[in-house]
């Protein structure tokens, strides 16, 4: 008896001990942490720190070169953080802030510190914009790898900016992804490797320059912004533009990935890029949908900054359209000042199933633009393959921008977006699926000429058809000012010439808004000679169609 209650009371004290343990263990966890600073305090000369084309960007974009964002974090303040535990992993110059990995006693003890503004928890996923293998689209099995290269240059009709001589010359493209290997050897960037326009390299997941290693995801999205197929066709749109490749994930997802994009951007600030190319998306399980909203987490924070300082960010929307749980746009692609690319099938124009739709959580445009979800990329030491995702949407529409800049250099970085979104064969009419379309290379050629009517409007208000009037104005006023109709008929016409088809395809575009001008509905239809449609939505008050090159719009 007394032995049983020997080893009785010796039992519960190895179960103390345990969780005491295990509460010691749990307080010393070292999680990631942005510490946010109130102030800089630190001196800078821009000349010095910044690649010459960094500086005429600035000089272009209106952007002051002592701007305080610029300076670099008070090395004061990290000697502190380290002195007091913790391990400063990297220091952001933009958001004036240290990235660190402390446990919890220590994070409240930097907390007290005077120079200290914030300390947010640090954790979040990486998603590459790519569809599976087994989620190849085309329905024609016997499309070649060259009709395809041929298809996703041709619906942006990037073709005209080839025979003049427009190849992103000049503009420098910042690349974001998860490796580069073969892209030292491929065949795909021979020109650019042998012009030496591989002008700055670096690896943040190992801190060194090498980015020829890791996920051959890189090597598809750069080959879908300048690079050759076999038979010597464009993949994408900029061969003649100069590069900067950045290394940001890797392949076991940790949750570093968004400080290194966050690093690369600063990086690829101060070494001139004009553009920065990132397919890669940060969603669930860190986030929420209501996050999404541009502004919330760190990544989409550093694009808008990139964006002031007259860098065009493009990335890709994301391709969680078919996934119930998500389905909307990831960040930076929630970003204001971030052109977001949306996918389309190229054999029909339309939104591809994967492609996330729009809005932001703050119901702000989005994507902004789309071109083609399913591409043919750079693979291998030498080859080629079909692929699928907005990861490829995405670089074809950054050497599209390569080559407007080209064309038309000088021009702020919001008027380069803005004038990538008036290009695209929907603008002024938009969705949250399609944005404002694919953008067209002839919209910088020729402009955007005013289209005949291809289709006409009138009220059916349950009126006799006697009573239908088909003047068009005078039915929309006189109705306008009694009720709202239940219905309008939609009546094509012949009016329409070649050019203001897009690539052959006919589709009837309508969307509905309300007050407050966001989408309460929208649709895109297969349309007859004259068809219905109900307004059926209680807050709809503005009516948008677009139809083979002729844009609508009506008060309801």
């Amino acid at each position: 008896m007394v032995a049983g209650t020997k080893f009785l009371t010796m039992k519960n004290w190895i179960v103390v001990l345990f969780f005491l343990s295990m509460q010691l263990v749990i307080g010393q966890e070292r999680k990631s942490y942005w510490v946010e600073f109130s102030n800089k305090g630190t001196s800078f000369d821009p000349f010095s720190y910044f690649d010459p084309k960094a500086i005429e960007r600035r000089i272009v974009n209106e952007v002051n070169l002592w701007d305080s964002t610029d300076f670099p974090v008070n090395e004061r303040y990290e000697r502190s953080l380290e002195a007091c535990g913790a391990e400063v992993i990297y220091s952001s110059r933009w958001l004036n802030a240290s990235y660190v990995k402390a446990d919890l006693q220590t994070i409240e003890r930097i907390r007290k510190f005077q120079f200290v503004k914030e300390v947010l928890p640090a954790e979040s996923e990486i998603i590459y914009a790519e569809t599976t293998p087994d989620e190849l689209v085309m329905s024609n099995e016997n499309n070649s790898i060259a009709d395809l290269s041929f298809m996703q240059i041709h619906l942006m009709n990037g073709f005209l900016f080839s025979k003049n001589n427009i190849r992103g010359k000049g503009v420098r493209i910042a690349v974001f992804d998860g490796g580069f290997p073969n892209v030292d050897v491929h065949r795909s960037f021979e020109h650019i490797r042998n012009e030496g326009r591989i002008v700055g390299t670096f690896d943040f997941t190992k801190n060194r320059a090498n980015v020829y290693r890791g996920n051959s995801h890189g090597l598809a999205t750069l080959s879908n912004i300048g690079g050759y197929n076999a038979e010597k066709q464009l993949l994408g749109l900029a061969p003649d533009a100069e590069y900067l490749l950045a290394v940001t994930e890797i392949n076991l997802e940790i949750l570093k990935e968004e400080v290194w994009w966050v690093a690369a951007a600063e990086w690829a600030d101060k070494n001139g890029a004009h553009i920065i190319n990132s397919s890669l998306g940060y969603t669930e399980p860190r986030y929420a949908p209501m996050h999404m909203n541009g502004r919330y987490t760190m990544v989409s924070r550093a694009a808008n900054i990139a964006a002031s300082k007259g860098i065009l960010v493009i990335n890709s929307a994301g391709n969680e359209g078919a996934t119930p749980s998500w389905q909307i746009i990831g960040a930076p692609a929630d970003a204001d000042s971030v052109l977001s690319i949306g996918g389309v099938n190229p054999e029909n124009g339309i939104k591809i199933n994967f492609s996330s739709f729009g809005p932001t959580a703050h119901r702000k445009l989005k994507p902004n633009v789309v071109a083609s979800g399913t591409t043919v990329a750079a693979s291998g030491k030498n080859g080629y393959k079909i692929v699928n995702g907005t990861s490829f949407s995405a670089p074809l529409v950054s050497g599209f921008a390569a080559c407007v800049m080209q064309m038309k250099p000088g021009l702020k970085t919001m008027e380069y977006f803005n004038l990538i979104q008036q290009s695209a064969h929907l603008y002024p009419y938009y969705d949250y699926a399609h944005g404002y379309g694919v953008p067209q290379a002839d919209f910088f050629f020729d402009g955007k000429p005013i289209k005949e009517a291809t289709f006409s409007v009138v009220y059916n208000d349950d009126s006799t058809e006697d009573d239908v009037d088909n003047n068009l104005t005078k039915t929309i006023n006189e109705n306008a000012q009694n009720k709202k109709p239940k219905a309008l008929i939609i009546r094509l016409t012949n009016k329409h010439t070649p050019e203001a088809e897009f690539k052959g395809f006919d589709y009837f575009y309508f969307h509905l808004a309300d007050a407050n001008g966001e989408l309460v509905d929208y649709e895109v239809l297969i349309p007859e000679k004259e068809f219905t449609l109900h307004i059926s939505h209680p807050k709809a008050v503005t009516f948008r169609a677009y139809y083979k090159g002729y844009y609508f719009e009506m008060n309801l």
